[in-house]
């Protein structure tokens, strides 16, 4: 099981190893999808744990005892289901399958399967997929 979270790093934990520990301390797999370090040593990253819920818990706890904001990422792009036409550009583009459509050709937003890439917010024609403004800043 997995759960994808925004990590907030205030300056001077940047660059300690606290994303390798939480492999070695609660035996978690993770996959970086985007991480941000500023010339201030402050910065954010997105990451997809895998692991037990509990052990996903206790590492989001260590994080915050160390300083480290944690949210979930799903938070950081939200879709306006007013301005949506339900066009489906963003399911042709989107690598996690958050966004597709479902058999009564709807648009569905699968938050929980969402890493913040950005994407959809870059391709929708009537920018019904919106981010912060962190995430906007490093769409690729």
């Amino acid at each position: 099981m997995g759960v994808n979270i925004h990590l907030r790093f205030p300056s001077g934990i940047s660059t300690e190893p606290v994303v390798c520990h939480l492999t070695r301390i609660f035996d978690l797999d993770f996959n970086i999808t985007k991480a941000q370090i500023s010339s201030r040593r402050d910065g954010y990253m997105i990451l997809e744990l895998l692991g037990s819920p509990q052990k996903i818990a206790e590492a989001s706890a260590y994080l915050e005892q160390k300083g480290i904001i944690v949210s979930p990422a799903a938070q950081r792009i939200k879709r306006d289901e007013v301005k949506c036409v339900e066009c489906g550009l963003c399911t042709a583009i989107c690598p996690n399958s958050a966004l597709y459509m479902n058999e009564a050709k709807n648009l569905v937003f699968n938050t929980d399967k969402c890493i913040v890439c950005g994407r959809c917010v870059k391709v929708c024609p009537v920018k019904a997929m919106e981010a912060d403004i962190e995430t906007i800043e490093n769409i690729d």
